[in-house]
Formats: C-alpha cells, sequence, structure tokens
C-alpha cells in the first residue's frame, strides 16, 4: 500500500503545480484588465513564473506581487533565456501564417524560404525586388507580407491594399516597386492582419527577413550573402 502511495506522488506534485498555475493565471489576468496571459509556466530554478502577455515576455513572482520585464540570462551557459523564447514564439506566429494571402515568388527548386515583411514605398524593399530572380535563381524562395511603416489609413497602407486586391497580385507588386500607380480597387485583403502580425513579431523596419526557425535578419541583404547565410544556418 504504501509503494502505491508513493508511485502517485509525482502524479499529485505535478497537479498541484498545474492548480498553482492556473490560480496564479487568473489572479493576473485580474490585475492586468483587457490584457491576455497567452502563457505562463515557472522558469525552472529561477522562482519566477515566465508568462506570455499579449505577445510580450514578462516574468512574475509567485505571488504574482512583483513583474519584472527585460532579458533573462543564465550565467553559467551564458544563454539569454528570454531571447531563445522570443525565437519560439516567432516561430509559432510564422507556423500560423496563411501563404495563401501572401504574395510568393517561389523557384524552380527551393532550398530555403523566406518570410518578408515589404513597405512599398521602402527603398530597400525595391532593390530587394529588383534582385528576385538572383534570390530565386539560388533556390530561395521569398513569400511577402505588408507592412506599410505609416501604419493604417496612410497612403503606404492603401498602395498595400491596391496590390493585394489586383488581379494579378506579383505583377501588382512589381510594378508597384517600380513606381508604378496601381489602380485603387478594395477587396477582404489581409493588410491589417499582416501588419499586426509583424508588430506582434517584432518589426519595426523593411524588409525584416524572417528564417523559419523564428530567427529575425533585419534589412536588405544581397542575394549571394543571404544565401551563404541561410546555407550556414541551415
Amino acid at each position: 500500500m504504501l509503494k502505491r502511495y508513493y508511485l502517485y506522488l509525482p502524479l499529485l506534485a505535478f497537479m498541484g503545480l498545474a492548480q498553482a498555475d492556473t490560480a496564479l493565471k487568473a489572479k493576473l489576468e485580474a490585475l492586468l484588465p483587457g490584457m491576455i496571459v497567452e502563457s505562463m509556466e515557472p522558469l525552472e530554478g529561477t522562482g519566477l513564473y515566465e508568462a506570455v502577455v499579449d505577445g510580450e515576455i514578462v516574468y512574475f513572482s509567485k505571488d504574482a506581487r512583483y513583474v519584472f520585464q527585460g532579458d533573462v540570462i543564465a550565467l553559467d551557459s551564458r544563454q539569454n533565456i528570454t531571447a531563445n523564447k522570443r525565437v519560439v514564439l516567432k516561430k509559432k506566429v510564422l507556423a500560423s501564417l496563411d501563404e495563401a494571402d501572401m504574395i510568393v515568388f517561389e523557384p524552380e527548386k527551393t532550398k530555403h524560404t523566406l518570410t518578408v515583411f515589404t513597405d512599398i514605398d521602402c527603398g530597400y524593399c525595391r532593390k530587394l525586388h529588383q534582385q528576385m530572380s538572383e534570390y530565386n535563381d539560388l533556390g530561395i524562395k521569398i513569400r511577402y507580407m505588408a507592412f506599410p511603416r505609416s501604419g493604417p489609413d496612410s497612403d503606404s497602407f492603401n498602395k498595400a491594399v491596391n496590390v493585394w486586391c489586383a488581379d494579378d497580385r506579383q505583377q501588382a507588386m512589381t510594378d508597384s516597386k517600380l513606381g508604378t500607380h496601381i489602380a485603387a480597387k478594395s477587396c477582404d485583403n489581409p493588410v491589417g492582419a499582416h501588419f499586426e502580425a509583424g508588430r506582434r513579431l517584432g518589426v519595426t523596419g523593411t524588409p525584416a527577413l524572417f528564417l523559419e526557425s523564428g530567427q529575425m535578419l533585419p534589412g536588405y541583404i544581397p542575394p549571394k550573402r543571404l544565401k551563404q547565410m541561410l546555407d550556414e544556418q541551415a
């Protein structure tokens, strides 16, 4: 009988921890009205809880009296625990995106896939697009997401809508990058959702290049150099 009791101890401990986590999550949500606690778990060996609140990583004391913002770094391994978590979250966001809502330039044989947040009026975005055939020739697939830097209700935002609503999105993207006026057209478009996804991923400038791993490469990178970097990452 005693032996059976010891067999149940790990399960009881897990149930107690889960109940504690649920209670703490409820307490945090009460303390943070209007904010969503997306996930929460103990940060092993620290006495802290790591939570994702509205897409941001924060840390709380066990009693939810204190909140800590910033990066947590393990001194023994020199690993940035928070940065690693950010990459995991970004990978999840990228995996949830629907490629049907993107404008995709795909090579005959794909070796690497990049998700690129682009602004129609961004100079380096235009430079990247002008070399699209070179990226594709190197086996790099480019999946465009809209990120009009000036935000909603701006001229840049409207240009992105016109491109995404065009009958031929690829041609409209190419024309718009050359400065050609694209006829105004309205449709059920993903531009607003793309912009919010970019903000969630930490995009502040364009072009923003995301690897499938969730890592972001900010700024324009020439085709051959980008291929070298992607090969090294792989």
